[in-house]
């Protein structure tokens, strides 16, 4: 069947017939960048992302079901553990994925000729030879790109030419079948895009960044992506939890809740009662009303929503 460009390019930038990791966020055998500020969330998002692959979870789109590699020199060990159990406590059941997450503690260099080097050439572990590995190996995550250039810096065009190009050797290794996503910083103003070298943003075909909006709500937004979703975000939170005695954040996706929603969630996982809440929060959240009353019914209003969304469970309830 015969057609002309303008329709070829259309069907390229909708995504038509693209096959996908994560639907509309992962593209299947292609190389992903996600970049943000220090501390805004990049490390837990890619946790995130890993489990949904690892569990076949669907909260960030129709996901493919697969194993997970994670390169993570720039998260030691002690941090990473507890975000991923506490992930997996809050929004995966403490499902096993003893057998689809592996965590290599070893840093890359991306630059390099062979993925290994042995004595003799014909012993070298190829860039190829990673995408061949393990056929069900559906995503690898590295974290950061910064600290897998070996002793080349972020600056270098010619360094990153040739970590993209590692990388999609990688890629055709596994015949399509695996998709990369990279991980990098941003300066302090993420307007002005990836720290580094700008071949970071134009060679990669998929470019994420964790952005805040005005209501200091955090959204994972999709800033370059040959798919009708490009330009679009997916809010998410950050909520505390305790895994195995540690203190640890997880991310919650798509649920864009207010100061007082979010007030009301942990009072009530604390075993508060309505009323309890209603006089906790009063000082801090009811002064712009003009009485007591008046506060009662936003409050009312905030925990039925946030009954009928699963956050809350009034069932032990004494006084509502």
């Amino acid at each position: 069947m015969t057609r002309n460009l303008n329709y070829l390019e259309q069907q390229l930038k909708e995504g038509v017939n693209k096959r996908w990791l994560i639907e509309n966020l992962i593209p299947m055998g292609e190389i992903v960048i996600l970049y943000a500020p220090t501390n805004q969330y990049k490390t837990f998002l890619s946790l995130k992302i890993a489990l949904e692959v690892a569990t076949g979870s669907q909260e960030l789109g129709a996901t493919v079901t697969g194993s997970v590699r994670i390169f993570s020199p720039d998260t030691n060990m002690e941090d990473l553990v507890p975000r991923i159990r506490g992930l997996l406590q809050e929004s995966y059941s403490n499902q096993d994925i003893s057998e689809s997450l592996l965590i290599e503690d070893e840093a890359l260099d991306l630059t390099a000729n062979y993925r290994h080097e042995e004595e003799h050439e014909e012993d070298h572990f190829t860039w190829a030879d990673c995408g061949q590995y393990n056929d069900f190996e559906k995503l690898v995550i590295i974290d950061t790109l910064s600290q897998s250039l070996g002793e080349k810096s972020i600056n270098d065009d010619g360094a990153i030419r040739k970590a993209i190009k590692n990388l999609k050797t990688w890629i055709k290794g596994s015949k399509y079948t695996c998709s990369i996503l990279v991980i990098a910083h941003a300066g302090k103003n993420a307007s002005k895009g990836i720290m580094g070298s700008s071949i970071q943003h134009n060679d990669f075909p998929t470019v994420l960044k964790v952005k805040k909006g005005r209501d200091d709500q955090m959204y994972l937004y999709r800033e370059k992506m040959k798919s009708k979703a490009e330009g679009t975000s997916i809010p998410f939170v950050m909520r505390r939890t305790v895994a195995h005695e540690q203190d640890t954040l997880y991310v919650e996706i798509g649920k864009n809740l207010t100061p007082l929603e979010d007030e009301i969630i942990r009072l009530n996982k604390k075993g508060l009662t309505k009323k309890e809440i209603k006089s906790n929060t009063e000082n801090t959240f009811g002064k712009k009303y003009n009485n007591s009353n008046s506060y009662g019914v936003v409050l009312n209003r905030a925990w039925n929503k946030l009954l009928n969304q699963g956050f809350i469970d009034d069932s032990k309830q004494s006084n509502k």
